[in-house]
């Protein structure tokens, strides 16, 4: 009768088991060996996975992260749900109650309250203006630069299709030409030119990290003095119409020596200026 029971036990944990994986969505294993369930396909970690139902998952290797680590510290740094950033939203929150609580704040406009609900302003440094001869002519730099400093990424699809295509460049003349633009010193910032083209219809957006040995840097999309677009704009971008811009980062960086260049998830080594 003990053996019994036991044995139904055991096995009604086990149906909950495979239910529950089931209910979670898709399931797979990346060619790392790391394995993954998420509620949608395009939540995929990583490119030419393997899908199988999440109840036929081989033995799970949990020391191998899903995505590459220098993006994942990245990303974790700036999600406002890590716990090392509630604490800072956790006091601002108490900051403000305590303020609305105070003895005539029913007196206030609501003036600075929607200001404080709105988006972070787009910085107001100055654009970066080329002519279509200068633009047509960048673009070409690019694509030649790639034969003898390639710098090139294909982002896939998990069936290994390809959905856009990212090139990065180094040139002295244009870095010279964008940094007089925005004012900066050449001895203390670089300029790196990108474009993006979507083979099939996909969207961009210029989330950039650069390493170089123990040096990363993250140029803000919402600073033109460190990320701006000269043809194009991020978004979705129609196929095979490429977007254009520049990044501006530290002169630590150095081009004769090999950069990791991250997009999201995805990252290539370049040696800019061999």
């Amino acid at each position: 009768m003990s053996k019994s029971w036991s044995r139904s036990v055991v096995l009604g944990f086990w149906g909950l088991g495979v239910g529950i994986a089931q209910a979670a969505g898709t399931a797979g294993v990346c060619p790392d060996g790391s394995a993954f369930i998420v509620q949608q396909i395009k939540d995929v970690p990583c490119a030419r996975a393997k899908l199988v139902p999440p109840s036929e998952l081989p033995p799970l290797r949990p020391e191998l992260l899903p995505r590459p680590y220098n993006w994942h510290v990245d990303h974790e740094a700036r999600n406002p749900h890590n716990p090392y950033n509630l604490i800072d939203a956790a006091q601002q929150i108490r900051a403000h109650r305590a303020q609305s609580a105070s003895p005539g704040s029913s007196q206030r406009t609501s003036g600075p309250r929607a200001q404080s609900l709105r988006m972070p302003e787009t910085s107001r440094g100055p654009r970066v203006a080329l002519t279509e001869s200068d633009l047509r002519d960048l673009l070409r730099l690019i694509e030649l630069r790639q034969y003898v400093a390639p710098a090139k990424l294909s982002v896939e699809d998990i069936r290994g299709r390809e959905q856009l295509e990212i090139k990065v460049a180094h040139s002295p003349a244009i870095e010279a030409q964008i940094l007089a633009q925005l004012g900066e010193s050449p001895a203390a910032r670089r300029v790196l030119v990108f474009t993006a083209q979507s083979v099939v219809g996909s969207e961009f957006h210029p989330n950039f990290l650069v390493v170089q040995d123990t040096l990363t840097f993250r140029p803000e999309p919402t600073r033109l003095e460190e990320v701006g677009f000269l043809l194009g704009e991020p978004g979705p971008l129609a196929r095979g119409t490429p977007v254009l811009g520049y990044l501006v980062i530290p002169a630590r960086f150095d081009p004769e020596r090999s950069l990791d260049i991250w997009w999201n998830d995805h990252s290539f080594s370049a040696l800019l200026a061999p």
